[in-house]
């Protein structure tokens, strides 16, 4: 998949002048900064070694996460990912640095297949948009732990996912605040200035400890 000029330089404003400065060549699917970064769509990914390959990925995002937050991530059995790898309402945006699988993202307009947001309340919110296919759901983005804090993959991903979804709709997510709280600011971004954000709701996780107490003298 290749960019026109205005898709080129869109992807050049996500990317730090550091970052600019060591690649040659900057599009939305191919990415040349100190390594080659391809992101390739994919409705269906089947491959036996590629999905033993983003499993481990997503286990190693989100294992570290269970005791960081109350909120569960990663809470995707093996058969139910490969479901969801095997199912071509959820689009698949696949990150490769030098050919090898790095991280993956997945967005749906099949809210029906999210078990934990509720499709009737974005059918009503967002009622032109749901009729005509436009909401989009970011279900998760998942990068390798090694490419997390390097050569931007994460960026780069999110980048041509976000570009590939036309000219108007809306893209709805949820996230921990504790933990993924620079991904609000990167995907308005993503988005440009004709993005809107607007917080639907907040879920909060509360805990009220308490004990007996001690029997007066």
């Amino acid at each position: 998949m290749r960019a026109d000029a205005q898709g080129l330089e869109w992807v050049r404003r996500l990317l730090s002048e550091r970052d600019r400065a060591a690649g040659r060549t900057i599009a939305i699917a191919e990415v040349e900064v100190a390594q080659r970064i391809e992101v390739q769509e994919k409705a269906v990914i089947a491959d036996a070694a590629e999905v033993d390959r983003l499993w481990s990925i997503y286990r190693a995002a989100f294992t570290p996460l269970a005791t960081a937050t109350p909120m569960r991530h990663g809470s995707y059995t093996r058969p139910q990912f490969e479901e969801l790898l095997r199912d071509p309402d959820f689009r698949k945006y696949v990150a490769y640095v030098n050919g090898n699988a790095a991280g993956l993202c997945v967005i749906t307009t099949a809210l029906e297949k999210i078990p934990w947001i509720s499709p009737p309340y974005y059918a009503q919110r967002f009622a032109e948009l749901a009729a005509r296919g436009e909401v989009f759901f970011l279900t998760g983005v998942v990068i390798d732990p090694r490419y997390q804090n390097a050569q931007r993959v994460g960026a780069v991903l999110l980048a041509t996912a976000i570009r590939s979804l036309g000219e108007e709709g809306v893209l709805c997510a949820d996230y921990s605040e504790n933990l993924r709280s620079s991904l609000r600011p990167f995907v308005e971004r993503a988005l440009g200035r004709a993005g809107v954000a607007e917080v639907l709701d907040r879920q909060v996780f509360i805990a009220y400890r308490y004990r007996e107490k001690s029997p007066g003298p």
